[in-house]
């Protein structure tokens, strides 16, 4: 829960009962299912477990766009909009989801400023998240796009670089940025060939941050 927040820090107390409220859905393999009706209004965190989400393609197989890992927010607009996910969901393997109640959330946020910022920040990074997606299909190249996805990783410091597992297979990456898998590829070997990164099997040390910044179309990011 802390980590669904920050970096905002709701009070000890505020995260005991909301922790209290989640009800646990525990999902194998495959799709997700729709959100049942008689399920309450709810933000959806990933609790364990990777999903996968994006919108069903022409041919019915899903359009990946994002991955999410335990901590991130899988849903936070159907229970303001009473309405399904705006967006399909597959798990890789076995997953836990919560599904944290909007009035428990509500409740809360009456008494704990600090949860009205987190959840205001919350829903703003989503609508960041978005707003940024389609500038980057719409303005860069394939090389910045993937740059600016390394950028965007969870990352392990190593002194002034960074190493950043990736999460799943090429292929999958390569959907996320629209891209062909061996236009990804070019990419990661373009990307060597700079100096910037090296690979290490699904390791990428990035050895140059800010030169990788610069390639992103972003030296402000972090």
């Amino acid at each position: 829960m802390q980590r669904a927040f920050a970096p905002c820090e709701p009070e000890a107390g505020t995260l005991e009962r909301l922790a209290a409220a989640l009800r646990m859905h525990v999902l194998p393999k495959g799709s997700v299912p729709a959100v049942n009706a008689t399920q309450p209004p709810s933000w959806w965190l990933v609790a364990e477990g990777r999903v996968v989400m994006g919108r069903p393609g022409p041919d019915g197989s899903l359009v990946e766009n994002r991955i999410l890992g335990p901590g991130q927010w899988l849903d936070l607009t159907s229970a303001w909009l009473d309405t399904g996910w705006l967006e399909s969901a597959v798990c890789p393997t076995r997953v836990a989801l919560a599904a944290l109640p909007l009035q428990a959330l509500l409740d809360e946020a009456r008494r704990d400023p600090v949860l009205q910022q987190a959840m205001g920040m919350a829903m703003a990074g989503r609508i960041r998240e978005l707003t940024e997606g389609r500038h980057e299909l719409a303005t860069k190249d394939v090389l910045a796009r993937l740059a600016g996805w390394l950028l965007r990783e969870p990352f392990e410091p190593q002194g002034e670089a960074r190493v950043v597992r990736l999460p799943v297979q090429k292929r999958s990456i390569a959907r996320q940025l629209v891209m062909a898998q061996a236009t990804l590829s070019r990419c990661f070997r373009r990307l060597v060939a700079l100096g910037c990164v090296e690979m290490d099997g699904y390791l990428v040390l990035i050895r140059d941050v800010p030169a990788l910044q610069a390639l992103a179309g972003d030296p402000a990011a972090p």
